[in-house]
């Protein structure tokens, strides 16, 4: 996406895509900025499978955009925030970064539901990751932000990395998660849950665009 001026490149999460960043891609090349939303190794429409070279992906974009471009700003979620930060853009927005080494359980079962949206390496290549990027280092160049229904684990480490390498963070109130009012026993939640996760993933299929494009030329 084409502004004027400086550059930003911005960095989707594990198991989300470039096309879900592609909005915020266009208002921020609205306000004047050259604006690049990529796919990382095992998203979307990347065919690299997804492992411990993924930093490579960003800063391979950040050293061809330094080549037109003075600054290049670098603006990450979750996963995309910590490769931000530890990438080699001259200033970061960073999304709920999971600057923490090793995973609590509960949020490994989370992960690994949504690993049906990436073509990894094995299943043990994004907490490898997370482990060889952390404690990722920035001083006094990054901007935090989070939810205030992030997890606390993610909340503190937050707070105590911008305390630590002079960055600044805010909270957000807006479009937080409720927990349902409604009574579930937690082995059946825990055996429904990944086929709710497949029934989201199931339309950001490429095997699935695939079968839709080639019906629509039969017709």
């Amino acid at each position: 996406v084409k502004g004027d001026g400086r550059a930003v490149i911005i960095v989707h999460g594990y198991a989300s895509s470039k096309e879900e960043m592609l909005g915020l891609a266009f208002r921020i090349a609205e306000r004047g900025f050259y604006s690049v939303a990529i796919d990382l190794r095992g998203h979307g429409e990347n065919e690299n499978p997804f492992d411990e070279n993924v930093l490579a992906d960003v800063n391979g974009v950040i050293n061809t955009l330094l080549d037109e471009f003075g600054q290049v700003y670098a603006i990450g979620f979750s996963l995309g925030g910590l490769l931000a930060l530890a990438s080699k853009a001259s200033y970061v927005v960073a999304v709920s970064p999971p600057l923490m080494q090793n995973v609590v359980p509960e949020a490994k079962f989370m992960l690994r539901l949504n690993s049906c949206r990436v073509k990894e390496k094995d299943k043990d290549a994004l907490f490898r990751i997370l482990e060889k990027l952390n404690p990722v280092k920035r001083r006094n160049t990054a901007f935090l932000l989070y939810g205030k229904g992030e997890s606390r684990g993610i909340a503190a480490m937050i707070e105590k990395w911008s305390n630590e390498n002079d960055g600044v963070y805010a909270v957000i109130s807006s479009n937080q998660a409720m927990l349902p009012e409604v009574e579930v026993e937690p082995d059946k939640l825990r055996d429904y849950l990944p086929h709710f996760i497949s029934h989201l993933a199931t339309p950001h299929s490429k095997e699935s665009e695939e079968v839709i494009l080639r019906e629509l030329e039969r017709l």
